[in-house]
């Protein structure tokens, strides 16, 4: 009998600890598992928003370097990617076919390109250059792109008047439950002192005030950018140009 209650006790603080090895265990390999999925979503994103800055520069290049026209081709492109919030959670409506690409084209919130529960816009494309100054602002306001007096130039500089240089910036909402926080807080970095961030950073990458906004109201949302350049192959209107380059990322071309 004696015998029976020893083997009796060690069993139970057996499962015992077992039960607290689990807690521990459990929520790490969870969180694994839905970090890895997350982060390969979020690659995904960022490979197609590589095509959509291609795309939209050369919808620009066509189209005299208008930005809603940029932001159309853009937007087209990510639209698989769209997703919306729905019951608490991310519900992204799937392509399969031109029938569902016009349906989820004529949502209200993809036609107004912006998120009707955070005021973001799902794609934001920046003009990065020709800027007026780099133009030469012309008195007419308008830049023959095949001009050989235009685009000849010894300089770097000025080799730049005709090449149309854009950023887009794909407002990706993270679907995955728990992992979608996670990610979020170490990418904001608020739990991590100045000290361990070698100091204080010179430049703003983007993640402001309103992305904090719509993380308070349950929607995680991180920037992907991405740059592309392209030659011009319609005119330029220099009301189209910005006065300075606003990109965080380089251009290519």
């Amino acid at each position: 009998m004696r015998f029976r209650v020893l083997i009796r006790g060690a069993s139970t603080g057996e499962s015992g600890q077992a039960a607290v090895e689990s807690a521990i265990i459990l929520p790490l390999f969870v969180f694994l598992l839905l970090g890895v999925l997350q982060l390969g979503l979020m690659h995904q994103a960022r490979l197609m928003t590589k095509y959509a800055a291609y795309k939209a520069v050369r919808a620009g290049a066509i189209n005299n370097a208008k930005k809603s026209v940029m932001e159309n081709e853009a937007l087209a492109v990510m639209l698989p990617l769209v997703s919306e919030g729905r019951r608490g959670g991310e519900y992204i409506q799937t392509i399969n076919s031109a029938s569902d690409f016009t349906t989820k084209w004529n949502t209200p919130g993809v036609q107004g390109n912006r998120m009707p529960d955070t005021g973001l816009q799902y794609v934001e494309v920046v003009t990065c250059g020709p800027t007026t100054a780099e133009a030469g602002g012309g008195s007419s306001g308008e830049m023959d792109f095949d001009d050989p007096q235009v685009a000849a130039s010894d300089d770097w500089q000025g080799n730049n008047r005709t090449k149309l240089r854009i950023q887009v910036t794909f407002n990706y909402r993270m679907p995955i439950p728990f992992a979608n926080w996670v990610i979020f807080k170490a990418a904001m970095n608020r739990e991590i002192p100045m000290l361990m961030r070698m100091g204080k950073p010179t430049k703003n990458w983007g993640f402001d005030n309103k992305y904090e906004a719509a993380a308070s109201s349950g929607a995680y949302v991180l920037p992907i950018r991405a740059a592309y350049t392209m030659r011009m192959q319609s005119n330029i209107y220099l009301s189209q140009l910005p006065s300075s380059n606003a990109c965080l990322t380089s251009n290519k071309m």
